[in-house]
């Protein structure tokens, strides 16, 4: 739903040729998709990345995860609602508008800027971690954590060769949703999803239980937002299925995890999400 909103924000009016196209480019993403993870699993260094494990879960120390993934859990779950009731709202009262230009302040406020000041009253500041974990997602001087980018790159690559036989995008409309899709999307979503919720989750499961736990979390969301979360005709027109899209968000899911589990490198997974969403909603958004 995300992606969709971005194209209905940047071009309300979608014109309905599109929306064909669109959904065919929505399954066809899952080759590149299963291309991505099978590169992280060859170029990453195993025994590296098992060592970066070891700090993260160090700059975890002191921290309540029972405290803070009730929060999570609770944030993410007054943001569907608040995604549902934005929704409604904007269907009956502004149905010239798309709803989703309302939703930037309640993702940033719900997926990153409460979710943090919830991990901070979990340890950061009390305990005195306040700067090892964002040192690590954010801080990246390895070079090995940036090989990431290969597979990203590749991923990138390959969706757009499936999306674009065709010219290049319009410069304005492509630099307005590039700025779109980075704010209010792929930073809240891979902060909150990646970075806050699956670290944690993978603390307290284990790193592949973990992984497939904020991988369901993400779909489950992803999927409410994509078939159920919005009210507005275009959305309806815009839908493509429940099984379609579970499909799609769990591949995107376990893509995304399994890159943040790899490198701890938050640069990459905003990179990533960024470009994934871009090539998504490109054909509604009329940019070839």
């Amino acid at each position: 739903m995300t992606a969709l909103a971005v194209a209905l924000v940047l071009n309300p009016v979608v014109p309905m040729h599109v929306t064909g196209a669109v959904a065919i480019a929505h399954g066809a993403l899952l080759l590149p998709v299963a291309v991505g993870v099978v590169l992280i699993a060859v170029l990453t260094d195993h025994g590296r990345s098992r060592r970066l494990d070891q700090r993260v879960r160090a700059a975890l120390e002191g921290h309540s995860m029972p405290y803070e993934l009730a929060w999570l859990m609770l944030l993410l779950v007054l943001f569907l609602i608040a995604t549902l009731g934005v929704s409604f709202f904007a269907a009956v009262f502004f149905p010239a508008v798309s709803w989703e230009v309302m939703m930037p302040p309640v993702r940033i406020l719900l997926l990153f800027v409460l979710p943090l000041v919830v991990v901070d009253l979990g340890g950061f500041t009390t305990a005195g971690y306040s700067t090892v974990m964002p040192m690590i997602a954010m801080g990246v001087n390895e070079r090995w954590r940036w090989m990431g980018a290969v597979p990203s790159v590749v991923v990138l690559a390959l969706m757009a060769l499936v999306i674009y036989p065709a010219p290049a995008p319009n410069a304005v409309v492509a630099v307005a949703a590039v700025v779109a899709i980075v704010a209010a999307v792929a930073v809240p979503e891979e902060i909150f999803f990646r970075a806050l919720l699956q670290t944690r989750l993978e603390r307290v499961l284990g790193r592949w239980t973990g992984l497939l736990a904020g991988v369901v979390l993400f779909t489950a969301a992803s999927v409410y937002l994509s078939e159920f979360g919005d009210f507005s005709r275009q959305a309806q027109e815009l839908e493509f299925g429940v099984v379609h899209a579970l499909v799609f968000y769990a591949g995107v899911g376990v893509l995304q995890g399994y890159l943040w589990a790899a490198y701890r490198n938050i640069w990459l997974n905003i990179l990533l999400r960024s470009g994934i969403v871009l090539l998504r909603v490109a054909p509604a958004l009329q940019l070839v």
